[in-house]
C-alpha cells in the first residue's frame, strides 16, 4: 500500500510569513492540547491481530476448496482399499413378453395319409395379446482379487502421498491466506496513524488562507501575491494525498467490516516492531525439513514415484475369484414338453472359480508407464531446482528484513532528534534568534523522518509475512 508522499516546500515562498505561521500552526495543531483524540461514547470489541487473522481465515471460502481436495485424495485412498471387496454387478429387466409354447418332435400325418417328421420348435403367438405375460430377466457376476501383483499396495502409497500433499497445499494456501489478513490489519494501522497527525495539521491551511489575504489587504511587508498563489497550489496538493489516504481507510473498513461485522476496533493504534529471532538457517532448515513445503515436495515425489510403480504393474495379471448367476422367469411361455431341466426363459444358472485375468493391451499401457516415469522426473527436477534457487530467495527476504530492522532503528533515533531539533527551533524562532528557513527544514525534516518511520515499521511486518509464507513458518 502506498501512502501519502509529502513534496518538498521550496522556493522563497518558504521565507514568506504565511508558510511560517502555517507551520507554527501545523504544529500546535498536532501537538497542541487540541490535538487530543475524542473518546467515543459507544463500547466496541477490541480486537488483536491473531484474533483477526483467525476469524478471517475462518471466513475465507478458498480454503474450503483445499479442504475438499483433501476430501477428495481421502476418497481416492478409500477407493483403493475397496478393491480387497468383491465387485458385485448386477442387473434386473423385467417386460411384456408374448405366448411361447414347446412343441416336441414328432411324426406328423399329412392330408395325402403319408407321414413326416416334424421337428421341436417353440410356437410363439405374438399377435393373441390376451397371452401376454410378464417376463423378470436377473444377472449377477461377481469379481474379488485376491492377489493383484502389487497394484493395490501402490495404489495405497500413491493415495496416502496424495492426502499429505493435499494436506501441506492447504497449509501452504492459509498462510497465504494469514499474509492478506495482516497486510489489511498493518494497513488500517498505518494509515489511521498517518492521518492522526495529518488531518488536523491540513484543516489548518484554510486558516492559513484567510491569514494570508488578511496580511496582504494590510500590505505586510515581505507578503506577496505569488505567495497566495503557491500556498493555494500545495493546498491542493495536499488535498489531494489526504483524500487518497482517507478513501485507502474507508476500503480497509469495508474489508474489515466484511470479517468483524460494524462493531470493532483493532487493539493496535500505531505501529509496533514484533521481535523476530529466526535466523536464517533455522528458516532454510524448517522450509526444507519440517515445513508444509518439505511436506508438499516429499509426498508429491513419493506419489509419482508409487503411480510410476503402479502403472509397471497394470502390466501384470490379476487373481482372483470370479463367479455369476443369472434367473429367467416368464410367466407366458409354457414349457411343459420341453425336455430340459432349464430353457432359454425359465430356469436358473451361476458358477464359480479361481483364474487369472490380464489386460492384453501392452502398448497403450506401456505408453503410460512411459508417461508416469516422465512426470515423475519433471517432479524430481522442480524439486531439486526449487532446493537450489529457495534458499537464495529466503535469503533476499531475509536480508531485505534486517535492513528494514537497521532502518527502522536509525529512522526511530533520527525522530527523536528531529524532534528535539524542531522544538528547539520554535523556541529560537520565538525568541528572535534564528532565521525563518532553521524553522521550516526543522519541520519538514520531522514529518519526513515521522511518515518514513511509519512506512518501515509496516514493511518491515510485512516482509515477516513474507517469510513465514516462503518458509511455512508462523
Amino acid at each position: 500500500m502506498k501512502i501519502l508522499n509529502f513534496q518538498r516546500f521550496g522556493g522563497a515562498s518558504l521565507k514568506r510569513a504565511l508558510l511560517y505561521f502555517f507551520l507554527i500552526t501545523v504544529f500546535f495543531t498536532v501537538y497542541g492540547e487540541d490535538a487530543s483524540p475524542q473518546v467515543s461514547g459507544t463500547a466496541k470489541r477490541t480486537v488483536n491481530r491473531e484474533e483477526f487473522i483467525k476469524t478471517f481465515v475462518e471466513k475465507a471460502e478458498i480454503l474450503d476448496s483445499l479442504r475438499f481436495k483433501i476430501q477428495s485424495a481421502q476418497a481416492d485412498h478409500e477407493k483403493v482399499l475397496a478393491q480387497y471387496f468383491p465387485k458385485i454387478k448386477f442387473v434386473f429387466g423385467m417386460g411384456p413378453h408374448p405366448k411361447y409354447e414347446y412343441e416336441r418332435a414328432k411324426v406328423v400325418e399329412d392330408e395325402n395319409g403319408g407321414y413326416y417328421f416334424q421337428e421341436s420348435n417353440w410356437d410363439k403367438y405374438y399377435f393373441d395379446f390376451s397371452e401376454y405375460g410378464v417376463a423378470i430377466r436377473m444377472r449377477g457376476e461377481m469379481v474379488m482379487p485376491i492377489f493383484t501383483f502389487g497394484k493395490i499396495w501402490n495404489g495405497l502409497d500413491v493415495s496416502k502421498a496424495q492426502i499429505e500433499l493435499k494436506k501441506a497445499e492447504s497449509e501452504i494456501g492459509e498462510n497465504k491466506v494469514r499474509k492478506e489478513a495482516s497486510m489489511y490489519y498493518w494497513s488500517w494501522v498505518m494509515v489511521n496513524e498517518i492521518l492522526s497527525f495529518i488531518e488536523p495539521a491540513v484543516s489548518q491551511v484554510d486558516k492559513a488562507e484567510e491569514k494570508l489575504k488578511e496580511m496582504l489587504y494590510e500590505e505586510k511587508e515581505g507578503v506577496k501575491q505569488k505567495d497566495l498563489i503557491k500556498l493555494r497550489i500545495e493546498k491542493e496538493k495536499i488535498a489531494y494525498q489526504l483524500k487518497k489516504l482517507q478513501l485507502q481507510r474507508d476500503t480497509l473498513k469495508n474489508v474489515i467490516n466484511m470479517v468483524l461485522g460494524n462493531d470493532w476496533e483493532l487493539a493496535d493504534t500505531a505501529m509496533s516492531v514484533p521481535a523476530y529471532g529466526k535466523t536464517y538457517d533455522e528458516i532454510v532448515d524448517f522450509t526444507f525439513n519440517s515445513g508444509p513445503y518439505a511436506r508438499m515436495m516429499n509426498n508429491g515425489l513419493t506419489a509419482y514415484k508409487n503411480l510410476y510403480h503402479l502403472e509397471i504393474c497394470r502390466l501384470l495379471p490379476d487373481f482372483g475369484i470370479v463367479g455369476n448367476f443369472s434367473y429367467k422367469y416368464t410367466s407366458s411361455v409354457y414349457e411343459k414338453n420341453y425336455p430340459y431341466p432349464d430353457s432359454p426363459y425359465n430356469g436358473w444358472d451361476g458358477e464359480i472359480g479361481v483364474g487369472l485375468s490380464i489386460s492384453l493391451n501392452f502398448l497403450e499401457q506401456g505408453r503410460n508407464v512411459q508417461k508416469a516415469k516422465a512426470e515423475w522426473n519433471a517432479f524430481r527436477s522442480q524439486t531439486n531446482f526449487l532446493k537450489k534457487t529457495y534458499p537464495l530467495q529466503i535469503k533476499e527476504k531475509y536480508n531485505s528484513l534486517m535492513s528494514l530492522q537497521s532502518q527502522i532503528e536509525h529512522t526511530g533515533k533520527a525522530r527523536k532528534y528531529a524532534k528535539g531539533w524542531m522544538t528547539t527551533e520554535f523556541s529560537n524562532y520565538e525568541s528572535g534568534l534564528n532565521s525563518p528557513n532553521d524553522l521550516i527544514d526543522a519541520v519538514k525534516l520531522y514529518f519526513e523522518n515521522e511518515l518514513l518511520y511509519i512506512q518501515s515499521v509496516f514493511d518491515y511486518n510485512m516482509k515477516i509475512e513474507e517469510i513465514n509464507e516462503m518458509s511455512g513458518m508462523r
